[in-house]
């Protein structure tokens, strides 16, 4: 069963890029943010040019540079709802599926501008989509600094899913409602389906997310996450993994069917470079949405005929185990990721907004009523549960998700033999 290949479109119109999109019987992916209605507010105030990805792209890099002329004509807008008028331009696309948006989201905002509600009941609902993305929260390393966050974002990712499920059952268009899985490591995607097989069930199309920015081999490589889920999910239980380069698609694309589709839009890389070369020789060309439809015409033939015919499988190389003299780890490392895992499963719940910050003040607030034993400092290296109040200790600890937990066993106890 060959995979399909659903083409990115920024938007639908009258023009070149979605006639083209129809001859081609291409199936097309929208994104969220192309619905959206905006009321300017004005332009940016001064120290504001970047948004929340560029600051920490500059950040890492130590990069101090003023902004550009574009980014100082950058406004500050306030997300006003929906505007569906594109949608009168679908007519002979043979399927339309809808993204949320989730890391334009985040780069440009810091967080979704749009309540689930909003997003399920003005959008979702307001058009017979192939299929719909669940919100998610992604994880790429320009977002989620460290394995913390990591995990905190997997954790509102299942609660964004879980409302969407609910929100989409009392509309009664859960069967088009695609659930989205989020992690870095294998580990944490199967930690984040196995907190919503319930709603997932043996039959359906689940998307994998921060696939696009991954390499392809590697501990944490796109093989290792798809294998990991191939090897776990039930049989009927397919992936759509979103934005995914040629050859990562290839590495993955036979296994037994498991893999559904994939997206991508990287025709615009690919135009973007062919335009920028054709203008050293006429420097009055202009990138038009017909020169672009070309490029994607092409492309998307190209990938659909290597997902008919994929290439010999990548072999995923052996894992580099970290050594065992790691980090010092004190009594108040293990009390903080504790008490982040009672928090990200009351996330999970509902019972914390997926929306709520965890700052070093909840987690204060969280830990003060533990009383450590007799003799034990929070700053003392951990070296055994002894350390840990009682009712932290395996056994009495009120239990998390039991079927896999992660920021206990496969982070903490690894440590038991530091001091020992």
């Amino acid at each position: 069963m060959a995979v399909q290949v659903i083409l990115g479109l920024p938007y639908l119109s009258g023009g070149a890029l979605t006639s083209t999109a129809r001859e081609l019987g291409a199936p097309v992916l929208l994104s969220a943010n192309s619905f959206s209605r905006w009321r300017d507010e004005g332009p940016v105030p001064p120290g504001w040019e970047f948004n929340r990805l560029e600051r920490g792209i500059r950040a890492a890099r130590g990069d101090e540079s003023p902004p550009t002329p574009a980014q100082s004509r950058r406004r500050v807008k306030e997300w006003q709802g929906w505007n569906l008028a594109q949608m009168r331009h679908a007519g002979g696309l043979v399927e339309i599926h809808l993204d949320s948006a989730g890391f334009h989201a985040q780069a440009a905002w810091g967080g979704y501008p749009w309540t689930p509600e909003a997003y399920i009941h003005g959008l979702c609902a307001a058009y017979p989509w192939t299929r719909f993305s669940s919100m998610d929260l992604c994880v790429e390393e320009e977002v989620a600094g460290d394995r913390i966050e990591v995990r905190e974002r997997v954790a509102k990712t299942v609660a964004l899913n879980r409302t969407c499920h609910r929100l989409s059952c009392d509309l009664g268009i859960e069967d088009r409602l695609m659930p989205v899985i989020q992690g870095s490591l294998p580990e944490d995607y199967l930690r984040c389906y196995d907190s919503l097989s319930s709603t997932i069930g043996d039959e359906r199309i689940v998307g994998v997310g921060s696939m696009c920015r991954r390499q392809t081999t590697g501990e944490d490589g796109i093989v290792a996450v798809v294998e990991a889920l191939h090897r776990e999910l039930p049989p009927g239980v397919r992936l759509h993994l979103f934005g995914l380069k040629s050859d990562a698609a290839e590495a993955v694309a036979d296994l037994d069917g498991r893999i559904a589709s994939i997206d991508s839009q990287a025709y615009g890389v690919t135009a973007r470079r062919q335009a920028n070369e054709r203008r050293r020789e006429e420097p009055g060309f202009s990138k038009s949405n017909a020169f672009v439809a070309g490029i994607m015409a092409q492309w998307y033939r190209g990938q659909t005929r290597r997902m008919a015919a994929p290439r010999r499988q990548v072999q995923q190389g052996g894992f580099a185990f970290p050594s065992s003299d790691g980090p010092r780890i004190t009594v108040i490392d293990v009390l903080e990721r504790h008490a982040r895992r009672q928090i990200n499963d009351l996330i999970e719940d509902g019972e914390i907004d997926h929306d709520g910050l965890v700052t070093h003040h909840v987690l204060a607030a969280w830990m003060a009523d533990w009383d450590l034993p007799d003799g034990v400092l929070g700053s003392d290296a951990y070296v055994s549960e002894a350390q840990l109040p009682d009712d932290l200790r395996s056994g009495q600890e009120t239990p998390g998700r039991e079927t896999m937990p992660w920021l206990v066993e496969d982070d903490l106890h690894e440590h038991d033999h530091i001091g020992a």
